[in-house]
């Protein structure tokens, strides 16, 4: 499925992203992306990413099997990151994990709905039947997003999650059924005539 990228997107504001997954020469994009974030946005990120050497390690072991990282960018700037996590030949070779970074200044433009989108067309092509997606609870930003996305709550894991001061957390896992999001995914571009136009 990945022969169809590069593919652009209209954002709600009318401009124009493309999205297409990572490749090798993206480490200093990538590494730009992420020190662009805000330090509250960087304190409650699972890897270290203001840490040069955790992008190096990224691009230098890049395999879509297990990680497809989807960018999107706009006059080459990468200005959201969404990637599908998932085992191929473990016993939750069925389920995957989606993680979301989307740039500050492209918030509020419908952009982290659209590169979602891009993650559950990729699970339902990999035939998986279900996403998950953690995050700390203090995170209400997040959980806000992939509620409105379909995702429901389904536990919590006390002092699981440690952010990068060394502060324990409380870890929400959320999930929701692939076909599922799919399908109302697909219904709701389909009313919207093909113009991806979110709030999120």
């Amino acid at each position: 499925m990945l022969d169809e990228y590069p593919k652009e997107v209209t954002l709600r504001d009318g401009s124009l992203v493309t999205l297409r997954p990572v490749v090798k020469e993206d480490e200093d994009a990538l590494y730009h992306f992420f020190s662009g974030m805000s330090k509250e946005d960087l304190l409650y990120l699972r890897d270290d990413v203001a840490n040069r050497d955790v992008i190096h390690g990224w691009m230098e072991s890049i395999d879509y099997e297990k990680v497809l990282p989807i960018l999107a960018i706009d006059s080459d700037v990468i200005i959201a990151d969404a990637t599908l996590h998932r085992n191929p030949h473990g016993w939750m070779r069925h389920v995957g994990e989606i993680r979301m970074s989307v740039a500050g200044s492209h918030r509020g433009k419908g952009l982290a709905r659209i590169i979602a989108a891009e993650i559950f067309q990729q699970a339902v092509g990999l035939g998986l039947d279900k996403l998950v997606a953690q995050m700390l609870t203090i995170q209400k930003s997040a959980q806000h997003v992939f509620t409105r996305l379909g995702f429901k709550e389904e536990a919590i894991l006390k002092d699981h999650g440690m952010d990068a001061t060394g502060k324990k957390h409380d870890l929400i896992i959320m999930s929701n059924d692939v076909t599922t999001l799919w399908e109302n995914w697909t219904e709701f571009a389909e009313s919207m005539s093909g113009t991806w136009n979110m709030e999120d």
